[in-house]
């Protein structure tokens, strides 16, 4: 029994999610005891399915920082900041066109 439940914990605690066979091996071996109910194998069902939903947004956010990190170092810019440079482009056409649409026709261009 003591075996079954450690073998529960180390599913629960592991860092990616856990094999199905293995998950039904540990299922087996509580209700082989005799020291499982219905409800006990359902709570560590589900309790299975919360954990390693945790470990696979665990596991994302690390790999999204380390990408994230990894084209900072090579210099190359992230999406938000490609999306805030088109929109001071933008910007700054719209600005553009309008000193344009107020000068006087045949005037010589301003500035450099």
């Amino acid at each position: 029994m003591q075996d079954a439940w450690r073998a529960y914990l180390e599913l629960a605690m592991g860092l990616a999610e856990a094999p199905r066979k293995k998950a039904q091996d540990v299922a087996r071996r509580l209700v082989g005891s005799g020291g499982a109910t219905a409800a006990q194998l359902q709570a560590l069902g589900e309790e299975l399915v919360t954990t390693g939903a945790a470990n696979r947004e665990a596991l994302t956010k690390l790999v999204r920082f380390e990408v994230d990190r990894a084209l900072g170092a090579v210099g190359l810019a992230t999406a938000d900041e490609v999306a805030e440079l088109t929109r001071r482009v933008r910007d700054l056409e719209r600005q553009l066109r309008e000193a344009r649409a107020g000068e006087p026709a045949g005037a010589p261009p301003a500035g450099p």
